[in-house]
C-alpha cells in the first residue's frame, strides 16, 4: 500500500540465495576439526534452539489461525446483514450494502497491523447509523437483528486487534538469532572438513534452519500464505455481496497476488484497484480504477 511498493521476495529465491551463501562460506572456510567442547555446544544449542523455535512456530500458527477464524466469522456476519437488509426498502438496502462495501474497503486500505486504526471506528459508525433510524413493524425488527449482529462484529474487532498486537517480543527474536548463529559458527568453523559431503550437508542444514526462521517471520508478520486466507475469501465475499472485488494496487505491484489468481477465485471479469498518490497511511487523493481481467 506504499507509493513505491517493494516487491515481495519469493521464499524459494531466499532459500536459493541462502544456500549459495552457505555453500560459498563452507568452501572457503576450513574448519578446525571436531572437538568435545564444540560437540557439546552444538548438542545443547541445537536442543534449546529446537525447543524455542517449535514453541514459537506453534504459538504464531495458533495466533494466525485465531485471526483467520475471527475474520471469516466477521465475513459471515456481514453476509447475514446483507441478506437481512433485503427486507428494507430498496433505498435503505442499497445504503447498507454501500456501508458494508466501505467497511471492507477500510480493512484493505490499511495494513493488517493497523487494523485497530480505522476498522472499529467504522463498525461503530455503522452501528450508530442503524440505531438512529426510525422504523416500524417488520423493518424495525430487522434493524434490531442487524444491531445485534453489529455488536457481535464489534467483539470480533476487539479480538482480532488483540491478536494482531500479540507479536513476538524483541528478546525472543534475539535469542533465536543468537542460538542460530552459534549453530552456524560451530558447524562451519569446527565440523567443516572441506570435503564435498561436509560442504553439502552443512550448507543444507544451515539453509533448512534459515527456512524455519523465514516461516516464523512470515507467520509473525501475518504474511504466511496470505493469498489463501485474506485475498481468496475476500474476493468471494465481494462477489456474494454483489460487489466488484476491491484490491490495493500494491498487492499486484509487489507480486503478492496475480490477476490470474483473482480470476480463478472470484470468477469475475472485472475488479477495482485502489491507487494511493501519497505515502501510507495518507489516503488523500485515492483513486479507484475498474479494470477488466483478461482470459
Amino acid at each position: 500500500m506504499q507509493t513505491i511498493p517493494m516487491k515481495k521476495v519469493s521464499i524459494y529465491l531466499k532459500l536459493f540465495v541462502t544456500f549459495l551463501f552457505f555453500l560459498g562460506l563452507t568452501m572457503f572456510v576450513h574448519g578446525e576439526g571436531k572437538t568435545d567442547l564444540a560437540d557439546k555446544i552444538l548438542t545443547v544449542t541445537s536442543f534449546v534452539f529446537g525447543v524455542i523455535l517449535a514453541f514459537a512456530i506453534s504459538n504464531r500458527n495458533s495466533r494466525l489461525s485465531s485471526i483467520k477464524e475471527k475474520l471469516r466469522e466477521q465475513d459471515a456476519k456481514l453476509l447475514e446483514i446483507y441478506y437481512l437488509s433485503k427486507g428494507f426498502n430498496k433505498e435503505l438496502a442499497e445504503d447498507i450494502k454501500k456501508r458494508i462495501d466501505e467497511f471492507l474497503i477500510i480493512q484493505l486500505d490499511y495494513k493488517l497491523e493497523d487494523y485497530n486504526l480505522k476498522v472499529p471506528e467504522k463498525t461503530r459508525q455503522f452501528f450508530m447509523f442503524l440505531e438512529k433510524l426510525k422504523l416500524k413493524g417488520k423493518e424495525d425488527k430487522i434493524r434490531q437483528d442487524i444491531l445485534g449482529i453489529i455488536k457481535e462484529i464489534i467483539e470480533i474487532n476487539s479480538e482480532v486487534a488483540y491478536q494482531i498486537e500479540n507479536k513476538m517480543a524483541f528478546y525472543e527474536w534475539l535469542s533465536l538469532e543468537a542460538l542460530a548463529f552459534i549453530i552456524f559458527f560451530v558447524l562451519i568453523f569446527y565440523f567443516n572438513t572441506n570435503d564435498a559431503v561436509s560442504i553439502i550437508i552443512i550448507s543444507v542444514v544451515c539453509t533448512a534452519l534459515c527456512l524455519l526462521m523465514f516461516v516464523l517471520s512470515d507467520l509473525n508478520k501475518l504474511e504466511w500464505q496470505e493469498e489463501n486466507w485474506i485475498w481468496n475469501p475476500l474476493s468471494s465475499l465481494f462477489v456474494e455481496l454483489d460487489l466488484i472485488p476491491y484490491f490495493p494496487a500494491d498487492v499486484f505491484d509487489s507480486r503478492r497476488l496475480s490477476f490470474q489468481q483473482v480470476k480463478k477465485w472470484a470468477k469475475v471479469s472485472k475488479i477495482r484497484i485502489a491507487h494511493y498518490p501519497h505515502l501510507y497511511p495518507d489516503m488523500r487523493g485515492k483513486t479507484i480504477e475498474i479494470i477488466k481481467l483478461k482470459d
